[in-house]
């Protein structure tokens, strides 16, 4: 069985995507060899991204169906329809099958972590500090990811005495990344909101309606209706109305918006206050390992929520 990291590597061997680059020109052969290195680890972790939010669309979209059929089958006495429930089962088993082979979850996340500590390394390297990254990284990730230290052992020390400033490349960049990513996380999440409040309203006024009419027929008040017909829309109305609140709950509740933007909203303080820092005080190691540590931190944090957020099968 391989390795994780021997895995990075071989997915690095394999990968015929573009490789991204933190900085163009650059001439130092350490820091040439860093930026190399964290453009396939960024544009993999991308990659293994995407094919993890299309399991979990397609695991919501097989789930929701899956509840409709079912409630059509059981409601309209639509029996064929039992084996379209066994086709959605057995498609949700083969898409959960085909994420975990892929291992798409744990390459985003740990990639991640991989291509954010080398961008870090870059910068410390690029401010003229010889401290490596593996130095200052938590526990957590040490404990939880050893391979990521493996790889970061392997990269040189730059050996050039240079200093660069880092406040443009990193910190202002690192916030206005932050800010545009804020605002896509609130508009995702505004969407889950709406989608959530339109389902509640309209469960609610089922379910009143619901009442109403069966009260109506109590009293013997219907009159001619079809009784059962009616009943039926309600609970086909009511069961796709859950089914809905199914779809957008295994979607978005897996990309856990409330404490992205919460993460995004303490990187961009965070950044504020190192740009604030670095006008008053000016650039020295101290604040830039400071910043350091808190960038690790975070990224600790945003990898042991998202950690948990594995692409599950949801009836």
């Amino acid at each position: 069985m391989m390795k994780q990291k021997d895995i990075f590597y071989q997915d690095k061997k394999e990968c015929d995507l573009p490789a991204t680059n933190i900085m163009v020109g650059i001439s130092d052969p350490a820091l040439n060899e860093v930026n190399e290195l964290y453009g396939v680890a960024d544009v993999l972790s991308l990659k293994n991204a995407e094919i993890y939010r299309r399991s979990l669309l397609a695991l919501s979209i097989v789930g929701t169906l899956l509840t409709l059929a079912f409630l059509l089958y059981d409601e309209l006495e639509l029996y064929g329809l039992i084996l379209a429930c066994g086709m959605m089962m057995f498609c949700l088993f083969f898409i959960r099958f085909i994420a975990d082979r892929l291992e798409c979850h744990r390459k985003y996340l740990e990639y991640r972590i991989l291509a954010e500590s080398l961008r870090l390394q870059f910068y410390i390297f690029l401010a003229g500090i010889k401290e490596r990254v593996i130095d200052i990284m938590p526990w957590s990730i040490r404990c939880r990811i050893p391979w990521i230290e493996e790889v970061l052992l392997t990269l040189p020390v730059t050996k050039s005495e240079e200093k660069a400033s880092v406040l443009e490349c990193w910190v202002r960049g690192q916030k206005t990344y932050h800010e545009k990513a804020l605002a896509k996380a609130e508009t995702k999440n505004r969407r889950d909101g709406l989608i959530t409040k339109a389902v509640i309203i309209i469960t609610f006024v089922a379910y009143i309606a619901t009442a109403l009419f069966e009260l109506a027929v109590y009293r013997n008040v219907a009159g001619t209706t079809n009784v059962d017909i009616v009943r039926v829309f309600l609970k086909i109305l009511l069961g796709t109305m859950s089914a809905i609140t199914l779809l957008t709950g295994n979607y978005y509740g897996k990309m856990s918006l409330p404490n992205v933007i919460d993460d995004h909203k303490r990187m961009i303080a965070l950044y504020k206050k190192a740009e604030d820092d670095i006008r008053y005080g000016g650039e020295n190691e101290k604040l830039i390992l400071s910043l350091a540590r808190e960038f690790l931190n975070e990224n600790s944090m945003w990898y042991a929520y998202q950690n948990k957020n594995k692409p599950d099968i949801v009836f």
